[in-house]
């Protein structure tokens, strides 16, 4: 399922960066119970929570919400990123739409 695997993805960035749940949480300004619910696939990130996760911990949103492999890609303002995660929706049915959304973006010229 669609919100499993970004949460599987969610606690890959916080294990790599070495953190717990309260921590990635007080960083991001959200609860621990949110980061394990976000982790275990029971809800999906917003918006907001997505633009600190590129903020505070630099991930690739493309890889974050698809999977793929993250590229080398010229430095986005945050502009950009908005763009990309006001797109964003909570549906599995919404989730496949970002997916292609991103995948344009990622293909597009600088």
């Amino acid at each position: 399922m669609f919100s499993e695997e970004i949460g599987g993805r969610i606690k890959e960035i916080r294990l790599a960066n070495g953190l717990s749940q309260r921590e990635l949480g007080q960083r991001l300004h959200t609860s621990t119970g949110h980061i394990s619910w976000l982790e275990a696939g029971k809800a999906m990130p917003g918006g907001e929570l997505l633009l600190q996760l590129h903020r505070e911990l630099a991930v690739d949103l493309n890889w974050l919400l698809t999977g793929s492999e993250p590229e080398v890609l010229p430095q986005e303002s945050d502009q950009d990123v908005r763009l990309l995660v006001d797109h964003y929706c909570r549906s599995d049915v919404q989730g496949r739409e970002i997916i292609r959304i991103l995948a344009g973006y990622a293909g597009r010229d600088g």
